[in-house]
């Protein structure tokens, strides 16, 4: 434990780097920093393994990224992926020879890093809420409601609702989109039915989809909405259950989750609080898929911490330039596209009769990191090019 001044007194300060929020995003800055010797302390709210609202498609290109090896985590990978219109049959596939998409639990993939960022030597402080801040010159006091935890920074890893951003000064992220999922019991041959392919359909619910993503002994069912108001998710899911013919088991248990599909206003890092993952809001908006840049953000956290030798200004400067590089230039990238998917039905529709095999394709090569958005290009490059 090291001390600074304050106000001519000496403050504790416990650990180098404190963070709020055990998903992915949290716990990968938390790997990343303790394996560099720093002192982390890991505060979540829950209790593991913890329920998490996700479909749990671990895309390949994340699954390069993380701390850990996926493999026991896998339920099933997916070398196939379908898109339809509107639940209709007629659509396109794109394969590949490698796995595109692995199927998880997300309670297990969380218990996974969670437990390697204890085996790093973090210490993680569950069912552990964070209330308030207090920033002083050379620290910050996280107060929780079990105690105060002083460091010389935060990492605000606590969701699409951030209480850290919100006490940090940042606003509200407005530009989150509903969600609902569940995991739905099926019989042997529906389950085979969708084995080894993540199926998305388009325009269900309209300026949305839907999606199908199998497990290892049933299906992980969804529908999301781009847009908050004159839809019905509910009404929704169950309406592509019946499209798509699959008979379940009783009881459904949905489970809704807002997503922000566009960065937190503001720059991500003030002084000694920087935001990573959904508390960034850094879902892309294509596919609402955020585990990508949560462990991105995650990792350049951690670096940006590290290589700025905790000085603030050097951290701000590193975290900034590295967020702006990749994760921000992607999403704005991905952004043009779902504006032209979700926003004009017209030309989404003579998109996908025209080029609609190569979009498929290309979003592919997006999922298993082979390219990134940047080489989409424009819409209408995609459709004319």
């Amino acid at each position: 434990m090291s001390l600074i001044k304050k106000n001519n007194q000496m403050a504790n300060v416990e650990y180098d780097v404190t963070i709020v929020g055990a998903g992915p995003a949290g716990t990968t800055a938390a790997i990343h920093l303790a394996r560099r010797g720093f002192r982390v302390c890991l505060v979540e709210k829950e209790r593991y393994p913890r329920v998490k609202v996700c479909g749990g498609g671990v895309l390949a290109r994340a699954s390069k990224l993380l701390p850990v090896s996926l493999e026991q985590a896998v339920e099933q990978s997916c070398d196939r992926v379908e898109m339809h219109i509107r639940g209709k049959e007629s659509g396109f596939t794109g394969k590949r020879d490698k796995p595109i998409i692995y199927m998880v639990m997300r309670a297990e993939l969380d218990t996974l890093l969670m437990e390697e960022a204890r085996r790093c030597g973090v210490t993680a402080l569950e069912n552990c809420q964070g209330r308030d801040l207090t920033q002083e010159n050379d620290y910050i006091a996280l107060h929780t409601d079990r105690d105060t935890i002083s460091s010389r920074f935060i990492i605000a890893a606590d969701g699409v609702s951030s209480v850290i951003a919100q006490k940090g000064g940042w606003e509200i992220n407005r530009d989150a989109i509903p969600a609902m999922e569940c995991e739905v019991n099926v019989n042997p041959g529906t389950l085979e039915r969708f084995n080894g392919c993540a199926r998305f359909d388009l325009d269900h619910p309209q300026k949305g989809y839907s999606w199908v993503f199998p497990k290892k002994d049933h299906l992980s069912v969804g529908v999301l909405s781009m847009v908050h108001e004159g839809v019905n998710l509910r009404e929704s899911f169950h309406e592509y259950l019946e499209k798509l013919e699959i008979r379940y088991f009783p009881p459904l248990k949905l489970r809704g989750a807002m997503i922000p599909v566009k960065p937190r206003p503001g720059a991500p890092i003030k002084g000694r609080i920087l935001l990573v993952g959904d508390a960034a809001g850094l879902a892309e908006p294509i596919c609402a898929e955020g585990i990508t840049n949560a462990l991105r953000s995650g990792a350049f956290a951690a670096r940006a911490i590290a290589e700025g030798n905790m000085d603030p200004i050097k951290v701000a400067s590193i975290y900034e330039r590295e967020m702006e590089a990749t994760v921000y230039r992607e999403l704005e990238t991905a952004r043009r596209h779902a504006r032209l998917l979700y926003g004009n039905r017209l030309l989404r529709n003579l998109l996908f009769h025209l080029k609609g095999e190569t979009f498929c394709n290309r979003l592919i090569d997006v999922m298993t990191g082979d390219k990134e958005f940047s080489s989409f290009g424009g819409p209408l490059r995609l459709l004319f090019g």
